[in-house]
């Protein structure tokens, strides 16, 4: 059967943990988990973060926010 779409493109991203970790995770629901309790705490409305993804993907302020990323982290 095949896997349903996604409602939004997924990223694969590593994350770093013990195995002992990993099981407390699988536990707790894995991805599908993880993925409920970000909606429920984040601290800013949907809107926002869409707002910030088009950012990124726009060009000319990609390149200004790499270059706020690295005046903060000085």
């Amino acid at each position: 059967m095949p896997r349903p779409k996604p409602p939004e493109p997924i990223t694969y991203r590593n994350i770093r943990m013990s195995d002992r970790q990993w099981i407390i995770f699988n536990q707790l629901g894995g991805a599908d988990w993880l993925r409920t309790f970000l909606e429920k705490k984040a601290p800013m409305p949907r809107q926002y973060y869409d707002n910030e993804l088009a950012r990124m993907q726009n060009p000319a302020d990609a390149t200004f926010l790499k270059q706020r990323k690295g005046e903060i982290n000085d």
